[in-house]
C-alpha cells in the first residue's frame, strides 16, 4: 500500500475524478480527498498497476492541472481495500507545510459554449454556465480545500439536476464547485440610473449599447466599463465622466478573425489572445486610424476576446463587433467589485450586475511581446519557482504594484494592486495580503523577512515597516532598480549576469533619482557598473506629468520659444523654470524621464495624462521612422545624454520627427548595449534587460540585437512584469538579507 501526495495545481481542475477513472482503468484500489494543499491518494495493488498508476498521473492529467512534485511512501493502514474499489473521500485540511494551490480564472470551456447555444440544453443561454475545465476559481474561493462552502458559490443550494451532476464521478461537474443552472444559480440584472429594473437583461444591455450608452458590467473579477467601441460620441462622454481624457482604453472584440481584420497579428500572439488566460493582448493596428479615440495618439491598441459566457451572450445580441471594456474605477482606485459601490461610484447610464460575490478582486492581464504589462486574470495566484525556501513577504513598488508571498521554493506574485498611494488601494492591498495568507495556509508570524523598496516616502515601505514592528519580522529595504535585475537573472535560471535598467524613476542608493542602469549582478551581491549621465530633475516628481521640465534641464541655454504654446503655463513658465533651475539639487539618470523630454521636444506629447503616455507616444511616432545614425558618446560607462540632446535638438527642423525619434530609441539602446557588452564578454555572462522601458519594442529589439550579435546570450522577462508589477517578485528574491 502506498500513499501519495501531490502537489501542484491540483486542485478545482477535475483532479479527483481523473484520479478515479484511472484507479479503476489501471485496478487498483484505494482513496482520493483534497487535503488543502495537496490531494491526497493512498493506492493498494499489485506493483505493476500501481506504477502504472502513477505513470498515468503524468502523462493523462487534465490540461489544467500541473504536478509540481509527488511525495511517494510505504504505508500501513488498517484500512483492508476491496479489490478493484476506488473512492472520493471528503476534503480535509492539511497542513502549512506545502505551497500548492487553487488555479486561476479562466476562460468558459468549448464545451460549455457549445451548450450555452444549444436550444435543448438546460443551462441555454445561462451567463453562469460552467464545468469542472472553466469558470471562476481564484475570485470567488475564500479559503482552502476548494469545496463550494468555501467559495462565494456557497449560498446557491443545487438543484437536484445540479446536484445529480456534481455528485457524479463520471460527469464533466463532478465537483465542479461553481456549477448552476438557471433554476438554482446566480443571475444579471439590468437597472438604469434611477434604479428601475430593466426584463431582457443581457439582451437589452446588447441594444442599448449599439444605441451608444455607456454601462457598467460586473464581470468575474469585478466591474467593467462598456459602449460602442467605434462611437466617437460615446467614447468621448466616457472619457469625460472618468476623466480619463487620452488613456487607451481595452478593446472587447467578437472573436480572432474580427480581431485579424484590423490589427497585425503573428501566431504567437494571436495564440495568446486564444489562450484559456485570454488576457488583453497589445496589437499593432493596420491603420494607425483605427480605434484612434479608443487608444488616442498610439500604434497599437489593447485587444482581447470574450471569456466569460456573458461576453459570448452581449456579441451574439448586437451586430457589433468590438466594444469598449475598460476597468471600472476612477485613476488610482482599486476596480470596483460590490453592486452597491458600483451605484454609488460610477457614473454610466445603466448596470448590468449580478448577484454572486466577487471575493477577490482580479482585474484583466495584458501582454505585449509576450511580456506582462499586468499579471492578473488569468495566471493569479500561478506559482513562480524560485531558488530559495524561505517565508518572504515582498511589498512592491508604489504604482502599479502587486506583492509577492514566497513558500517552499515558490513565488506567488498577487493580482495587479494598482497605486498604493491612494488609500482605498492601500487597504485593498492589506486586504489581499490576508487572503492570499490563507489561501497559502500560511500565518503572518510564520513570514521569515519583510522586504520592501528603498525609498522612504512609498507607502508600501511604511507599511513594511509598521509591519515588522507590530510582529518582530525583520524586514530590509532593497534598491528598486537592482529588484528588477535580481528578477530577469533569476527568471532565466542565472545567478550572475548583467542588467540593464530602464523605467521613470526609482530611489537611488546615493538618494539620488535612478532610472537608466547597467548592474552586475552574483549570487550574492550588485554593483552598478553604468548609467545615464545625471541631469537636473527639475521640480522633482513634478517633472513625470510636466516633461517639458527635462527638456529646460538639457537645453537651458537654447531658445525654448516654440514649445511655449504647448506648455500649459506658456512664455512666462518656461522661464521660470529656467530661474528655478538654478536652485534645483535633485538629479537623475532615469531613461524613462529623457524619452519623456524627446516626446516634448518632437512634439509627440507635451504632458503626461496617464502613466506612460508622453514615452508611448514617442514609440508610437518612431515606429514609422528610419535611425540617422547618431551615436551617444559614452565616457567611463556613463551616457552622455546631454550633448546627444542637443545634437538631436539642432536637428530637428531638418530631418522628419519620426527619424529623429526612431534615432533617439535605437541611439540610447545602443549606448547601454556598449556598457552591458564589454562586461558580459570579460565575465563570460547573459546580459538582461528590465524596467518598464523594456515593454518599447525597438528599444528592447535594438538592445537584442547588440547583444545577440557579439555571441552573449539575451535574457528578458515571460513570466513576470517588465515594470514596477514585478518589483515585488525581485523583493523576494534576497533571501540571504537579514535571515
Amino acid at each position: 500500500m502506498k500513499s501519495i501526495m501531490v502537489f501542484g495545481t491540483v486542485q478545482a481542475v477535475g483532479f479527483r475524478p481523473f484520479v478515479y477513472r484511472i484507479a479503476i482503468e489501471n485496478k487498483v484500489s484505494g482513496y482520493v480527498r483534497n487535503r488543502g494543499e495537496y490531494v491526497e491518494i493512498v493506492i493498494d495493488g499489485p506493483k505493476n498497476n500501481v506504477d502504472s498508476f502513477v505513470n498515468d498521473l503524468y502523462g493523462k492529467k487534465p490540461p489544467l492541472a500541473k504536478i509540481d512534485r509527488l511525495d511517494i511512501t510505504e504505508k500501513s493502514s488498517d484500512e483492508n481495500f476491496k479489490t478493484g474499489i476506488f473512492y472520493i473521500k471528503e476534503s480535509k485540511s492539511g497542513s502549512s507545510g506545502s505551497a500548492s494551490i487553487i488555479p486561476p480564472d479562466i476562460c468558459v470551456c468549448n464545451d460549455c459554449q457549445k451548450e450555452l447555444f444549444e436550444r435543448t440544453d438546460r443551462r441555454y443561454l445561462y451567463p453562469f454556465i460552467n464545468c469542472t475545465n472553466c469558470g471562476p476559481r481564484f475570485t470567488i474561493i475564500n479559503k482552502t480545500p476548494y469545496d463550494r462552502e468555501m467559495t462565494t458559490m456557497g449560498k446557491f443550494k443545487l438543484c437536484p439536476s445540479c446536484l445529480k451532476e456534481y455528485k457524479n464521478v463520471l460527469d464533466r461537474r463532478y465537483h465542479a464547485e461553481p456549477v448552476a443552472c438557471p433554476e438554482c444559480g446566480p443571475h444579471y440584472s439590468l437597472f438604469d440610473k434611477s434604479g428601475k429594473k430593466i426584463d431582457n437583461p443581457i439582451e437589452n444591455a446588447a441594444r442599448l449599447l449599439e444605441e451608444g450608452k455607456i454601462i457598467a458590467i460586473k464581470g468575474l473579477g469585478g466591474y467593467h466599463i462598456g459602449c460602442d467601441a467605434l462611437n466617437e460620441e460615446a467614447i468621448n462622454e466616457l472619457r469625460q465622466r472618468l476623466g480619463r481624457p487620452y488613456q487607451p482604453f481595452a478593446i472587447l472584440g467578437r472573436d480572432a478573425p474580427s480581431v485579424e481584420n484590423v490589427t497585425k497579428m503573428n501566431n504567437e500572439e494571436k495564440k495568446q489572445l486564444t489562450s484559456f488566460e485570454r488576457p488583453i493582448v497589445v496589437l499593432e493596428k493596420k491603420d494607425e486610424k483605427t480605434f484612434e479615440n479608443a487608444a488616442p495618439g498610439l500604434h497599437n491598441v489593447g485587444i482581447m476576446i470574450p471569456y466569460s459566457p456573458l461576453h459570448f451572450l452581449l456579441f451574439r445580441y448586437t451586430s457589433l463587433d468590438f466594444f469598449v471594456m475598460t476597468s471600472a474605477n476612477m485613476p488610482g482606485d482599486p476596480m470596483v467589485i460590490a453592486n452597491e459601490d458600483a451605484f454609488k461610484s460610477l457614473d454610466v447610464d445603466y448596470f448590468l450586475s449580478h448577484n454572486l460575490e466577487i471575493y477577490n478582486r482580479c482585474d484583466d492581464s495584458v501582454l505585449r511581446d509576450s511580456k506582462f504589462i499586468r499579471r492578473s486574470r488569468g495566471f493569479v495566484p500561478q506559482s513562480i519557482d524560485i531558488p530559495h525556501k524561505k517565508k518572504i513577504l515582498a511589498f512592491g513598488a508604489e504604482l502599479n504594484n502587486a506583492f509577492t508571498l514566497t513558500k517552499e521554493g515558490k513565488a506567488f506574485i498577487s493580482q495587479h494592486i494598482g497605486n498604493t498611494t491612494h488609500y482605498d488601494t492601500l487597504m485593498f492591498f492589506e486586504d489581499s495580503i490576508k487572503k492570499l495568507l490563507v489561501l497559502l495556509n500560511m500565518k503572518m508570524e510564520e513570514i521569515d523577512l519583510l522586504v520592501s523598496d528603498l525609498h522612504p516616502q512609498y507607502e508600501t515601505t511604511k507599511l513594511s515597516e509598521r509591519y515588522s514592528k507590530e510582529t518582530g519580522i525583520p524586514f530590509v529595504r532593497i534598491q528598486h532598480h537592482i529588484t528588477h535585475a535580481k528578477a530577469v537573472l533569476t527568471e532565466n535560471n542565472f545567478e550572475e549576469g548583467i542588467a540593464i535598467v530602464c523605467d521613470g524613476t526609482g530611489y537611488g542608493i546615493d538618494g539620488k533619482s535612478w532610472g537608466g542602469e547597467v548592474f552586475h549582478v552574483t549570487k550574492e551581491d550588485e554593483e552598478r557598473i553604468g548609467h545615464m549621465g545625471e541631469y537636473p530633475l527639475l521640480g522633482g516628481d513634478k517633472a513625470a506629468k510636466e516633461p517639458v521640465r527635462i527638456l529646460v534641464s538639457m537645453l537651458s541655454e537654447e531658445p525654448l520659444d516654440e514649445y511655449q504654446s504647448t506648455y500649459r503655463y506658456g512664455a512666462q513658465g518656461i522661464e521660470a523654470l529656467k530661474n528655478l533651475l538654478r536652485e534645483e539639487k535633485i538629479s537623475s539618470t532615469s531613461c524613462g524621464r529623457v524619452l519623456d523630454m524627446f516626446s516634448v521636444m518632437l512634439g509627440a506629447c507635451s504632458e503626461r495624462t496617464y502613466e506612460g503616455e508622453p514615452a508611448m507616444k514617442l514609440e508610437s511616432l518612431a515606429w514609422r521612422g528610419k535611425d540617422l545614425n547618431v551615436p551617444i558618446e559614452v565616457e567611463d560607462n556613463i551616457l552622455m545624454i546631454k550633448d546627444f540632446s542637443k545634437r538631436i535638438f539642432d536637428m530637428r527642423n531638418d530631418h522628419r520627427k519620426c527619424d529623429l525619434a526612431r534615432t533617439v530609441h535605437v541611439s540610447l539602446a545602443k549606448a547601454f548595449s556598449e556598457i552591458a557588452i564589454e562586461v558580459a564578454k570579460e565575465h563570460n555572462l547573459p546580459v538582461g534587460f528590465s524596467g518598464g522601458v523594456a515593454y518599447n519594442r525597438i528599444f528592447s529589439d535594438t538592445i537584442k540585437k547588440q547583444v545577440e550579435s557579439e555571441g552573449i546570450k539575451y535574457l528578458e522577462h515571460r513570466l513576470i512584469p517588465c515594470g514596477d508589477g514585478g518589483v515585488s517578485f525581485g523583493q523576494s528574491l534576497f533571501s540571504y538579507k537579514n535571515i
